[in-house]
């Protein structure tokens, strides 16, 4: 039977690193104290990690005592997991306050732990290893990761980031949409492409909450997040930068098995073990509370929030999409056959100011149509932290409040009034977004201007169907004249849309 020395001259915790290794009756190699680079780069990266796991923006613990569980939404399970990376300085850009120059609150969070790290090595000669913060500092990074991985994913694996697109996108030209709003739109006319981006982000995730696989999940959630990080430059998205913050943990995390990684599969040599250390606790109430808070956690981030993505999902509460029907069987893409302004019939013509061009009814209470009259374009998209110039008193949450429809929803009013952004954020053109409430007894349409920019547009509609593909809407308009429309629907075909292999109905 062989035996492994133990060196009794090493210090307690490396003596046990040592014990633990030769218990598992592998090949050691002997420990040896850090050199002093590696203790400062230790020290150095231990308190990056530190600055970037930790929320260090008093507003995330506002809202996070401030939650009420009898109401929580999946909106506040995704404030929790995925918070944003520090921001010392705010530098607006085309990509709002994610954009590339403000990669540098992570240079400057990274040169603060640098003298962080000079300032501990000046105090601190005499410690040869760090095996127990590294552990430590490792699992907090891990389960930072993870929570924020599995909350995004599940964006996607339930499609509510990346939807399908509305008639109205369908119908708006290309070079009238921003970059982003292209992307997702491109990404969502795949409902099973978005599932499957929603799992790349999940299955890191799940992989980081166990130790033996938490190297693996990293690297992959590192490639995953850089990916994302590209995509987003490319497209003006919005979250560059706190998806390269994602990469960055990832990659600290891989980096202690890097090394052994590259010998073993690049250079094809043996490896000894991978000494680590892991905390002993003797005492069962010890072991037992250490259970009890990873298996509470992990419920309520993993299980229980995709509880909650699914039931917002299959239950009308798609933070992009709107939840109040519109008017039965009215879906469609409607032709102007007549229009009246104060009695007075206007021909078409694509340069009138006034007539309507085409309409659309979506399958909830949205009517759009096109007119040649210019708007100021919602620069906000979806659920994105995009920030309008000058805004700086927008700053709830480290981010800008793109939906007001979660907190709508928990004080019992209709929250399709916050429900905009996805329909009308990120398109210019002339395409007029209006949300109605209708009174189906009277046949009244009371309408009301999606764009916040131009929110105080309403309108007052009678309508009548004398058939099932006409509508005929009469009243008073966003500028009070009375108007006359005859609506006929018209078999409409996408190309986006028919070109898929397959037919999936996404509302």
């Amino acid at each position: 039977m062989s035996t492994t020395t133990i060196n009794l001259a090493l210090p307690a915790e490396a003596r046990v690193l040592e014990e633990q290794a030769a218990a598992n009756g592998a090949p050691v190699s002997p420990l040896t104290p850090w050199s002093p680079f590696t203790k400062l780069a230790f020290r150095i990266g231990f308190l990056y990690m530190l600055f970037l796991c930790i929320p260090t923006y008093p507003k995330f613990y506002e809202h996070l005592f401030g939650l009420r569980w009898g109401k929580i939404t999946y909106h506040d399970f995704q404030s929790i997991v995925a918070f944003w990376p520090p921001q010392l300085v705010l530098i607006e850009s085309e990509e709002g306050v994610f954009g590339l120059l403000n990669y540098i609150n992570l240079i400057l969070v990274f040169v603060a732990a640098i003298v962080g790290g000079l300032i501990w090595t000046a105090f601190d000669r005499k410690t040869p290893r760090y095996d127990k913060l590294y552990y430590w500092i490792r699992v907090l990074a891990r389960y930072r990761l993870a929570y924020g991985m599995i909350g995004w994913g599940l964006k996607k694996a339930f499609p509510m980031q990346m939807v399908y697109p509305t008639m109205g996108m369908l119908n708006t030209p290309f070079v009238d949409m921003a970059e982003k709003k292209l992307y997702w739109s491109h990404v969502g006319v795949s409902f099973g492409y978005t599932i499957f981006l929603g799992f790349a982000e999940i299955v890191p995730g799940l992989l980081l909450l166990h130790r033996k696989t938490a190297v693996l999940g990293a690297a992959l959630a590192a490639v995953v997040t850089f990916n994302i990080c590209i995509a987003n430059h490319v497209y003006d998205a919005g979250v560059a930068v706190p998806a390269a913050y994602f990469a960055i943990i990832g990659t600290y995390i891989a980096w202690y098995e890097l090394p052994k990684i590259w010998r073993l599969v690049v250079q094809e040599k043996d490896i000894t073990y991978a000494k680590r250390y892991y905390p002993v606790f003797p005492q069962k109430w010890k072991r037992n509370l250490r259970t009890g808070i990873k298996i509470t956690f992990n419920f309520i981030f993993v299980p229980l929030a995709a509880a909650m993505w699914a039931y917002g999902f299959f239950y009308g509460n798609n933070y992009n999409i709107p939840s109040t029907p519109g008017l039965p069987e009215a879906k469609g893409t409607y032709t102007v056959t007549e229009f009246r302004v104060n009695n007075k019939w206007i021909p078409y013509n694509p340069g009138d100011s006034i007539r309507w061009q085409d309409a659309i009814f979506e399958n909830w209470s949205t009517l759009s149509y096109k007119v040649n009259r210019g708007a100021i374009a919602d620069r906000m998209i979806g659920y994105s932290p995009l920030r309008v110039k000058d805004d700086k008193k927008n700053n709830k949450l480290n981010q800008v409040n793109t939906q007001d429809s979660d907190q709508l929803a928990k004080q019992k009013k209709n929250r399709d009034l916050g429900v905009t952004r996805w329909e009308v954020g990120g398109m210019a053109g002339d395409r007029r977004y209006f949300f109605y409430t209708a009174d189906t007894v009277k046949k009244v349409l009371y309408l009301q201007n999606k764009n916040k920019n131009h929110d105080d547009e309403t309108q007052v509609l009678h309508y009548s169907r004398p058939t099932p593909n006409r509508i005929i809407l009469t009243g008073l308009n966003e500028f009070r004249d009375s108007i006359y429309v005859v609506l006929d629907r018209t078999d409409k075909k996408y190309p986006l849309v028919e070109g898929r292999q397959t037919t999936i109905k996404a509302f």
